[in-house]
């Protein structure tokens, strides 16, 4: 009885990280690309660049993390940024800027 509830918790807790329930949020100055599937918006972790010329970042943008706020709030007016990003599994969104 022991093992099936062990057995349980397990497949649990690795079907609700697999579906961002627990951490998979992404911090503020981290660089990530987006893509754009049939199950909406994602973004994942990428490396910043480091050339330090915007113009080479816009075939396949890359962009940093500028604020997160709740799901239900909006980026900051005074903040510069490029586009406002509502994930839902993170229970965030991301303001995001053109990474330089």
């Amino acid at each position: 009885m022991l093992w099936r509830l062990t057995a349980c918790a397990v497949i649990i807790a690795a079907v609700a990280g697999g579906c961002g329930v627990f951490g998979g949020k992404h911090e503020v100055g981290e660089c990530v690309r987006t893509t754009v599937g049939v199950g909406g918006t994602d973004i994942k972790s990428a490396e910043c660049p480091t050339s330090g010329n915007v113009m080479d970042n816009l075939g396949d943008p890359i962009y940093k993390i500028t604020h997160v706020v709740g799901y239900e709030e909006s980026c900051p007016e005074d903040n510069k940024y490029g586009i406002q990003l509502k994930r839902e599994p993170d229970d965030a969104v991301y303001c995001l800027a053109i990474a330089h």
